[in-house]
């Protein structure tokens, strides 16, 4: 069964199924004694899904009373249940009752399941001539569209549309707009005015992305999943933000998001680093160390310190970072904090040793780490042993990329040719 035939039942079983206070209201005079026990077991099997059983009480109930909502029950439950008594049970109705447009919904209903598609089509048009509701022609939409007519299909939803501005019909619209007529820009354009003055509702938003992701259109897609996050505050559709901004490489417009939100401050954290803000990452490190006392933070702060001052290093700067890192190495067992303490001890030559044992520790950690190795090996060229350096530094071969790590293997490589 397709989507669009799913509709026409969905729009048809609005009009043959009654709700329980539809029925106990039109119900309230009993005509007979069993009356009151025989709705609310109907209503039990309706509740529980169990159709067949509802409509057979409705059967009794309708040849109990003659009650009109009885019939409508029990002819709305044959048509669900695709009864070979249906089509007698709707057309019955319509004799009987004339008056009850429920029946002629049901029976353009039953022409479709049927194929008679131009039965069902004269029948909806009889309707529509009596009453344009949205309902009327919603289901003459459906019906057009079942049939393959889509301009006529786009017609009367449009019109139902203009009557009730639902998602439901919009999202037809949509539909017919971008997958059958070609009018993808309209149908983006009937989208994004509704989120705008709506809100994204519940498909609406995810309606544009799934058309913006096909046409890999990423402005748009950050667009929507802006306006999904303002009605939602979803961290998914946060996190979805930050990722196209930065697939974008708008550095700026990410960090100005995460600013804004609040969200993962981890990752505005690393954005900042990254981008050389190192006084901003470092007042942001500050404040999720006050405010958590986790020691990563704490160590952060302390490469943040040293990339502030690196260029004019007091000996109060170098203490302060040194209190930092030693009590981070203290509670924190992290590679990365021992490499980075060992090789500032290292290379500012304020001790070898300690520096050298620290770096080792961050090695057996990760022990292959490039960096890592090039760390202990300038630490030992510091010592003045070279070979021992060289031995370290020979597994990189000649194809160093890092500026420094190079001008370490040519300092190396000039001490063992002066010990020769």
């Amino acid at each position: 069964m397709s989507r669009y035939y799913s509709l026409l039942i969905v729009v048809l079983l609005l009009a043959g199924c009654s709700t329980k206070e539809v029925v106990y209201n039109e119900t309230t005079k009993k005509s007979f004694e069993e009356e009151d026990n025989l709705i609310f077991q109907a209503l039990e099997y309706q509740t529980k899904g169990d159709y067949v059983n509802a409509r057979k009480v409705y059967h009794t109930l309708y040849d109990q009373s003659q009650k009109k909502i009885y019939l409508t029950e029990e002819a709305g439950l044959a048509f669900v249940l695709n009864d070979k008594d249906a089509l007698n049970l709707i057309l019955m109705g319509i004799k009987k009752y004339p008056e009850e447009k429920n029946f002629n919904r049901l029976l353009v209903g039953q022409y479709v399941k049927e194929g008679r598609y131009n039965d069902a089509e004269q029948e909806i048009l009889k309707l529509i001539a009596l009453d344009k509701s949205v309902q009327h022609l919603s289901i003459a939409g459906n019906l057009y569209l079942q049939m393959k007519a889509y301009d006529l299909a786009l017609k009367y939803f449009e019109s139902a549309y203009k009557q009730e501005q639902s998602e439901e019909i919009l999202i037809n619209i949509v539909e017919l707009q971008y997958r059958f007529l070609g009018k993808k820009d309209d149908a983006i354009a009937h989208l994004e005015t509704y989120a705008n003055i709506e809100g994204c509702g519940n498909s609406v938003c995810f309606k544009l992305i799934e058309i913006y992701g096909r046409d890999r259109n990423v402005k748009g897609l950050i667009s929507t999943y802006k306006k999904l996050y303002k009605q939602y505050q979803n961290e998914e559709f946060a996190k979805k933000i930050v990722e196209l901004l930065l697939y974008t490489k708008d550095v700026k417009e990410a960090i100005s998001f995460l600013e804004k939100t609040k969200y993962n401050q981890d990752m505005l954290l690393d954005i900042y680093a990254t981008q050389k803000r190192f006084n901003d990452a470092y007042k942001l490190a500050q404040k999720l160390y006050e405010e958590s006392k986790n020691l990563d933070y704490l160590g952060k702060m302390a490469i943040y310190e040293y990339e502030i001052n690196k260029k004019n290093l007091s000996l109060e700067v170098l203490q302060s970072i040194s209190k930092k890192f030693d009590e981070v190495i203290m509670g924190l067992r992290d590679s990365v904090y021992f490499n980075y303490y060992g090789y500032l001890l290292i290379d500012h030559d304020i001790n070898l040793k300690k520096g050298i044992n620290l770096v080792q520790e961050a090695l057996k950690m990760e022990p292959n780490s490039p960096f890592y190795l090039d760390s202990l090996a300038w630490g030992l060229y510091k010592l003045g042993n070279c070979a021992e350096a060289y031995e370290i530094m020979k597994y990189f071969g000649e194809t160093i990329y890092e500026e420094e790590v190079a001008m370490h293997f040519d300092a190396i490589k000039k001490c063992m040719k002066e010990k020769k």
